[in-house]
């Protein structure tokens, strides 16, 4: 049960976008597959979180960003993408990625690719990105958010669909209803788990 005085789960306002991006790096850098994207610990930050900003502000257009805060600011989020039929990609995306990424640029690119050509063409929401800050892991931060997206998703019975980058965050979206599906290897040393919640049928009043 949420405590009265929790916080609530809202969307992300344009403003924020930085602070998403943000939050995601400061949740996700120490991961293999962000090791190998930027391999330099010192770019890394930088580096990833002017990628993931690209994402997060394309998701303000064509899907939402739940977010969590508190008193100290955001402390978890939810990027959504509606695919529910073909969208674009960002504007002037090589070249912003190019820009943010440098050297490293190709190796975003081929996990693109590698992301791209797996993902489901049946209509459903995609949660490209699912962050919680490294202080409030395991606090019920990532469940909530979750929740209140599912919520909504099965009014409608809209599938989701996901892509699981360790174990840890394997686990909890099987616990949430998602369906394993076969692992993409990015490299020999990493693999990437898509994972399917098929939509629930909608509930009507009698």
């Amino acid at each position: 049960m949420v405590a009265a005085h929790a916080p609530v789960v809202r969307r992300a306002r344009y403003a924020e976008v930085a602070t998403v991006a943000a939050l995601v790096t400061d949740a996700a850098h120490d991961l293999p597959l962000a090791e190998w994207l930027v391999p330099g610990p010192q770019q890394r930050p930088t580096v990833l979180t002017e990628a993931v900003r690209i994402w997060v502000e394309h998701a303000l257009f064509f899907g939402e960003v739940d977010v969590l805060a508190n008193a100290d600011g955001l402390i978890g989020a939810g990027v959504w993408f509606h695919r529910y039929r073909q969208i674009p990609p960002p504007a002037a995306y090589e070249a912003r990625l190019a820009a943010a990424c440098h050297q490293h640029t190709e190796r975003f690119t081929t996990l693109g690719r590698l992301l791209d050509g797996q993902r489901p063409e049946t209509g459903h929401e995609h949660l490209a990105l699912l962050a919680i800050a490294p202080d409030h892991r395991a606090t019920g931060i990532a469940a909530r958010l979750l929740d209140h997206h599912h919520s909504r998703l099965d009014r409608y019975g809209t599938a989701a669909y996901t892509e699981a980058f360790s174990d840890v965050h394997r686990d909890l979206l099987a616990r949430h209803g998602y369906q394993a599906r076969p692992p993409l290897h990015l490299t020999r040393h990493h693999t990437i788990h898509p994972m399917w919640r098929p939509g629930r049928t909608p509930q009507t009043d009698n």
